[in-house]
């Protein structure tokens, strides 16, 4: 019997050749990587990195999970829903960990998507709140980047790396316009596209509107995003001092907001390799020695995945890990 086109058999044919293909440039990153630079060395350093720094480090990430959770909250509520906060600190950690221990960086916001709609019953707000928390999440990284741009030049000598950054920045603004206006960009093509996927492109952007609107909760929900990006610095900072890395935190602000852009992007599982490929490029223009990058990137990395272990235990004991099983073929990770 012939598979139809875009029946689950197919669907989740890609979504494994997908995640083949992730875990393979991962994989083949780190390869390179660690061809080129003693790991043996540089795991020892990460395991014998001070206890103190650690778990301040840890705290910090922390901290930034309870912005981020508040930052969702905010688009929640400014899309009407009602989501408790200590709901939705569960789902962000949910999320954090499947984001972890999935092929795909957004594997936890699908995870996400589908045990907020089983708590709220309403779909399209569950995709818009969380594709609009992630939309602000990069904007705010944008900004951050925009905002220590002038202290780029004290740092970086290259100026191919402040070309790409300033173009990185511009295509995230002009990408969020043309997602705040998606509805009146489309309308252009509104007798080639299902009815269905216009309507709800077209809710996508009066809701990304109606979140962003500097006189309702734009200004929070950015100003949250960008403290969450500050709170990322702190935690590489705090991590380069547990492992005995001398660099300036202005340093660290400048050049940590485009490492983890590159991490976002879905080319690699859980942005190992990428990031740490990053991470040596970006600290290299101000001399830090690629092991200490490397050390530093793969420290990074740890912390993360220890902290989103919880996660997992959150959801195990939820009353939606069944209904999220049973229905994992909807999910397009």
């Amino acid at each position: 019997m012939t598979t139809k086109p875009g029946a689950p058999g197919n669907s989740s044919a890609r979504q494994t050749g997908f995640a083949i293909a992730k875990a393979f440039v991962s994989l083949a990153l780190l390869y390179f990587l660690f061809q080129a630079y003693d790991v043996e060395a540089a795991l020892i350093r990460v395991a014998g990195i001070e206890w103190s720094a650690f778990c301040i480090a840890a705290m910090l990430l922390l901290a930034s999970m309870v912005v981020a959770t508040w930052r969702w909250h905010v688009i929640v509520a400014a899309l009407g829903g009602n989501l408790q906060r200590r709901t939705a600190f569960a789902l962000v950690w949910i999320a954090m960990f499947f984001n972890q221990a999935l092929p795909s960086n957004l594997g936890g916001d699908a995870v996400r998507i589908w045990m907020f709609y089983r708590k709220d019953g309403v779909l399209k707000r569950a995709i818009s709140s969380v594709l609009l928390d992630r939309v602000t999440a990069l904007v705010g990284l944008a900004i951050l980047v925009l905002l220590t741009f002038p202290l780029a030049a004290r740092f970086i000598d290259d100026t191919t790396i402040l070309v790409i950054l300033a173009f990185l920045v511009a295509t995230i603004f002009v990408g969020l316009l043309a997602f705040l206006w998606l509805d009146r960009l489309m309308v252009l093509f509104n007798r080639m596209l299902p009815s269905r996927f216009f309507h709800s492109i077209t809710s996508l952007a009066e809701n990304s509107r109606v979140v962003l609107a500097p006189s309702r909760s734009g200004p929070q929900v950015l100003g949250l995003s960008i403290t969450n990006q500050i709170l990322m610095v702190l935690v590489m900072f705090a991590l380069a001092r547990g492992l005995s890395i001398e660099v300036e935190i202005s340093a660290l602000l400048v050049l940590i907001p485009p490492v983890i852009l590159a991490s976002l992007l879905p080319i690699s599982f859980a942005g190992w390799g990428v990031r740490e490929g990053a991470m040596i490029a970006m600290l290299g223009t101000i001399d830090v020695a690629p092991e200490n990058a490397l050390v530093l990137s793969v420290a990074f990395g740890f912390v993360i995945l220890i902290l989103s272990l919880p996660g997992a235990l959150i959801w195990f004991f939820s009353d939606n890990r069944k209904a999220v099983a049973n229905n994992s073929e909807k999910l397009e990770i």
